[in-house]
Parts: C-alpha cells; structure tokens; sequence
C-alpha cells in the first residue's frame, strides 16, 4: 500500500485513499484510487515507458475525435508515467461512470449492435494518427510465444504439436493477409466496454494491448467475444450479426461475414490460447493439454463450422 500511496504522491488528486485492487493479470494490477473521485491506477508488470507513449498518444488522438475513452492524467510534472519503487511503470485515469455486460452473460442485441459501431468508430479514427513512438507489441507477439516455447509444447503438452502447427499456420495467413491497415485496440471484450442506461456505449478502456493491424482482427474478436461464452458449445449467431451490422454501419470499409473473417476469427483464438498457456508455463497445477483452452474451443468450432 505505502508503494502505491508513493507513486500517487505524484499526481495533483483531490483523494490518494481508499486503494482497491480491481483486477490483476500478467500484464498489470489496476486499482480503484479514491472514493467520490474516483481515479484509476495501472501498475505494469512488463512494458517500459518508451513502448507505453504509443498508448498515451493514441488515447489523446481518440480523445480528440471524440471518442469515450477515458482520460489519460500526467503528474504534477507532465509526465505521462511514474515509477514505483520497484521500477515497474505506473499510468493513472480518469474512471468511466457505466456498466458491463454481466460477467457470464451475453449482451442484449443492442448492445453488441452498439458496440459494433463503437469499434468501428476507434477503428475509423486510428487510419489519422500517427507516432513515432516505438510499439514493440504486434498481432504476432503471442503467436510468437508459442514459437519461443515450441519445444515445451512438442514435448509437454498432448495436442501440442498440433497446436504448434496450427499457430504457425495461422502466422503464415496473417503475413499474406492484411487488409485495411490502422490501429486496433486488440482486445475488445466486453469487460472493456461500459454502457449507459439506454445500452449506448459511454466508456472504453484497457488500451494497453493496441499497436498497428488489420483492422479485420480487431473486427473478428469483437464478433467472438461478444457472441460466443466461455464454455458454450457453439456462438449466438444473432449477437454476432448485430455486432457485425453495427460495425459496417460506421465502417468505410464493410466486412462481409466469410471465409476471410471466419479465418481471422480462428487467429485471434489461436492468439488468445497463446497467451492463456505462455501466461501459466510455471504454474504446478496447470493442465497441459491444449483442448482444455476455452478458446481453443472456439478456434475449433470455427475451424469445422459448415457455415464458412
């Protein structure tokens, strides 16, 4: 707590306690700062700071345009960044007023219809800006992982030397297929997205994943993620075309529902399996086979939908 309460000194805030840790992943702790004005604090576990500008610039450009992200605040000294004691980066925000999407459900239609057309919206605003600020992340970085640890997965995992086939198939097809190139959010979920009281969205966060990519992959996992639950046998079509709608009524560029999107949908799935094993190499107690990934799971049902 006294670490936390140390980077906060930096910052002109009206409240430094209380300090709530709302969620941790292997990216980064977030914390609720404050109570009646409420702020929030990202501690990061691996970016460094001249990767984290990129971000910092984005938000500021979607700002600009118009958009519902949530501010991004500098110290008393301008900086965009602190550190804490231990050398980790630390950002602060402005905390966004809404709701999600309960956590296990899916959206109403609205919703997703809406949150379609909001993607697009980041999507459409991201073609204008530009930085040279580096960006070390890309669409390959956790399909990289798994090339990294491809012995691991040869030699640990049952499934693995299929799955190591299929990630690098999947690079492959993202080399040769581009499409519209900007800049995405790349992990546009609904735990990401807040809405208002007639289900418009009013708020998106966690900005921390985007780089340069096809816009067709920010596309494909929203249609995933906001269609198709972890553990369901199979995606609410209904949901899925809504999103979709919502996102060619704002895009210049319309999407058709096809072979290209379903195969995109299949890389951002392979991606997210990536990420969820590379993340728990270490852990005793994880099960090292490849079809316990809920979305693996995913990346199966559209591997064999007859649909394409």
């Amino acid at each position: 707590m006294d670490n936390k309460l140390n980077v906060l000194k930096e910052y002109n805030l009206k409240e430094v306690s209380p300090v709530k840790l709302l969620r941790e992943s292997g990216d980064n702790r977030v914390y609720i700062v404050g109570k009646n004005d409420k702020k929030v604090l990202r501690i990061g576990k691996k970016i460094e700071a001249n990767d984290l500008r990129f971000e910092y610039e984005f938000l500021n450009h979607l700002k600009t345009n118009r958009l519902p992200v949530a501010s991004w605040i500098v110290t008393k000294n301008g900086e965009f960044c602190t550190q804490t004691c231990e050398g980790s980066i630390a950002v602060l925000f402005d905390f966004i007023e809404g709701v999600h999407v309960a956590e296990g459900h899916l959206p109403s239609g609205e919703q997703a219809f809406n949150a379609g057309k909001m993607l697009a919206g980041i999507s459409e605003a991201s073609i204008s800006f530009s930085s040279d600020a580096p960006r070390q992340r890309s669409i390959y970085s956790e399909l990289g992982r798994v090339q990294d640890y491809k012995e691991v997965f040869l030699r640990e995992f049952e499934g693995g030397d299929i799955f190591v086939n299929e990630v690098e198939e999947a690079l492959d097809f993202a080399e040769r297929n581009q499409g519209m190139y900007s800049v995405i959010h790349n992990d546009y979920r609904m735990g990401n997205v807040f809405f208002d009281v007639t289900d418009k969205v009013n708020g998106v966060i966690d900005f921390d994943w985007c780089c340069f990519g096809p816009s067709i992959k920010d596309l494909a996992l929203g249609v995933l993620e906001w269609s198709y639950l972890d553990g369901q046998d199979g995606p609410d079509f209904s949901l899925f075309d809504a999103f979709l709608k919502g996102y060619n009524e704002v895009s210049a560029i319309k999407v058709e529902k096809d072979k290209e999107l379903f195969a995109w949908i299949k890389f951002s799935a392979l991606s997210d399996t990536a990420t969820f094993f590379c993340d728990r190499l270490g852990f005793p107690n994880l099960k090292k086979r490849v079809s316990s990934s809920y979305m693996y799971k995913k990346y199966l049902f559209f591997k064999d939908y007859a649909g394409q």
